[in-house]
């Protein structure tokens, strides 16, 4: 399956964005660094994607992919939303919460669709 061999810039609609690299060591590609730009400054810091590798970044963050140049990358993205899927306004301040308030068992009845 062929898709994009590279990516304009961009931000994404998330709160933040996880892209893992899929690629086993020796499946070897060249390019698709990942450019990310300061939002003030219009600064581009380079990164690049290795077999196992992982970028974690807020979504809105301009960024873009440089065309791959030869073999394949795969890529798993996962992008992570706020509260009820909206994400948080811009210039909103942080509530700073503890693990035990942020992650919690439910006490609902098990409804058969969530495996917990």
């Amino acid at each position: 399956m062929i898709t994009d061999a590279s990516i304009r810039p961009h931000t994404d609609a998330s709160s933040v964005t996880l892209n893992i690299n899929l690629n086993l060591s020796g499946e070897e590609f060249i390019g698709s660094e990942v450019d990310f730009y300061h939002p003030y400054t219009g600064d581009i810091k380079s990164l690049t994607f290795t077999p196992g590798a992982a970028m974690l970044h807020r979504g809105n963050i301009t960024h873009a992919a440089k065309p791959i140049t030869s073999g394949e990358r795969t890529n798993f993205v996962l992008w992570l939303y706020g509260e009820r899927g909206r994400l948080p306004l811009q210039g909103t301040p942080r509530l700073e919460i503890g693990p035990k308030q942020r992650w919690t068992n439910p006490n609902n009845p098990n409804n058969g669709y969530a495996p917990f």
